[in-house]
């Protein structure tokens, strides 16, 4: 996207609450207002507990900053204004009146779970404390399909009964029309995209395409069907070129996303390099991003503790299509971050949390230039997580067919209805950061100032590298209880 798409687009304009990536990169950036500090309602709910909350913000913006629908209302009328065309305004009739409240109501009137509540009643406290609510689900904690189970009401498909098999002529086509399983289209020792089954009634197009393509397009979308133990003598061409490594990216518990990623109390405590002090120049800020990796899986590799490590994914397309090892951008994209041992993972398993802020050009010509090493980009205040690369530079998108069908029939998202073909977030593409297969390889010790052991892995408290009171204390032999 940063090297091959943006320098094609004419103008890009992004807003935001944070000084991001998207921020530098942009041409216009515009603030956005915090949760605090909203001039007008806003509201939220979420598909992990029963709460609905709308609320205003309590402080006035402390800087030049407006709600996120304001900025939209006000491009509208500025683009009205210089096409002639009043739909641009129109479209935000009720926001440009200070009247959102109609808004949020054909929100709650068109939700099965908000239906019956009234804005004005919500934000009195009717419902509960002032702006919340419960959802209006038949169990608490939720419980799906409790109404299909209990009641015995029809499930929402073109039945009313759960399918352990379907007609949609495109799952036919691609091989799953019953209940099968498929490898991944890269994360597999396996031949990627594989459909695992020995059911005659599976029966998939495979378009002509040979089982030794590589392309990543061709790997999505070819349907080859073999039963497991044919699957089972089959090799991955990445897994046979050295990428050994299933690399998960599962989010944090420090951030939103991405958000907040690079606020100074959280990289302290979002990993085991946290250093308020940064005694060590070569951190991008007080704390910096990590590698989970299986203790003996590093050894083998040469890696110590705390060592900083490049992680590669397939270089055909990663970390950006035509990568030169000799260009500078490769060098802000190649994803480096430090390892820390951790036995929880097998020995094939890497993990990285989803999200940290990138490196960009900026914030790596900083820290490379600046005499305190911090990755803080120039002119714009950016702080990176990373000295190098991001997890984007190992993940890539994979558009798998199956979530893209025009004839599948569903629920709507949010009426009461049923309807065929995609719908966003209820029936449509979703990436899948975890399908990555990546080389880990040393680049510079984990000691200070590339030299030697990271020093916290020589102490014995640490993972793989217990001295004999450590083992004695895991062994549970420090504490003895004797009978009275």
């Amino acid at each position: 996207m940063i090297k091959n798409v943006n320098p094609n687009i004419e103008m890009i304009v992004s807003f935001d609450i944070q000084m991001t990536a998207s921020i530098e990169y942009a041409d216009l950036a515009l603030p956005a207002n915090s949760w605090l500090e909203f001039e007008d309602l806003e509201v939220t709910a979420s598909c992990s507990n029963p709460f609905l909350q709308a609320w205003k913000g309590g402080i006035q913006p402390v800087f030049d900053s407006k709600d996120d629908l304001a900025i939209l209302a006000g491009i509208g009328r500025a683009l009205g204004r210089v096409t002639g065309d009043d739909r641009f305004e129109k479209a935000f009739k009720f926001e440009h009146e200070g009247r959102r409240d109609i808004y949020l109501q054909r929100l709650l009137d068109s939700s099965t779970t908000t239906s019956g509540y009234r804005v004005e009643d919500l934000m009195a406290g009717k419902y509960g404390p002032p702006g919340g609510a419960l959802m209006n689900f038949r169990t608490y904690p939720r419980i799906p399909f409790y109404e299909q189970i209990h009641d015995n009401e029809p499930f929402h498909t073109d039945t009313g009964r759960l399918h352990a098999y379907t007609d949609v002529p495109e799952a036919i086509e691609y091989g799953e029309n019953f209940i099968v399983h498929r490898e991944g289209p890269e994360a597999t020792p396996y031949l990627p995209n594989v459909i695992v089954s020995s059911n005659p009634f599976v029966r998939p197009e495979d378009y002509g395409l040979p089982a030794d393509a590589e392309h990543w397009d061709e790997r999505t979308v070819r349907n080859i069907k073999m039963p497991w133990k044919r699957v089972k003598t089959t090799k991955n061409f990445l897994w046979e070129k050295g990428l050994q490594f299933y690399c998960l990216t599962p989010k944090t518990r420090h951030r939103v996303h991405s958000g907040w990623s690079n606020v100074d109390w959280h990289m302290l405590y979002d990993s085991n390099f946290g250093d308020p002090y940064r005694l060590d120049k070569r951190a991008p800020s007080v704390g910096e991003h990590q590698l989970h990796v299986n203790p003996q899986a590093a050894r083998d590799l040469g890696i110590n503790d705390g060592d900083y490590v490049y992680v590669d994914a397939n270089p055909a397309d990663r970390p950006y299509l035509g990568a030169k090892p000799d260009e500078f951008f490769y060098r802000v994209a190649r994803c480096m971050l430090r390892v820390k041992y951790n036995h929880a993972y097998p020995y094939n398993i890497v993990m990285m949390k989803h999200a940290p802020f990138i490196a960009t050009e900026k914030s790596v010509r900083a820290h490379e230039s600046r005499p305190d090493g911090r990755a803080l980009s120039e002119n714009t205040g950016y702080q990176a997580n990373l000295r190098y690369g991001s997890q984007q530079s190992i993940t890539r998108n994979w558009h798998m067919p199956m979530h893209q069908t025009d004839t599948l029939f569903h629920k709507s998202k949010v009426f009461m209805k049923f309807i065929f073909g995609g719908e966003a977030d209820n029936h449509a593409l979703n990436t899948v950061p975890k399908e990555t297969l990546v080389r880990v390889t040393k680049a510079e010790d984990g000691g200070m100032g590339g030299q030697g052991m990271w020093q916290p892995a020589t102490t014995g408290y640490t993972p793989d590298n217990e001295n004999d009171f450590m083992r004695s204390y895991l062994a549970g032999e420090i504490t003895r209880v004797r009978k009275a």
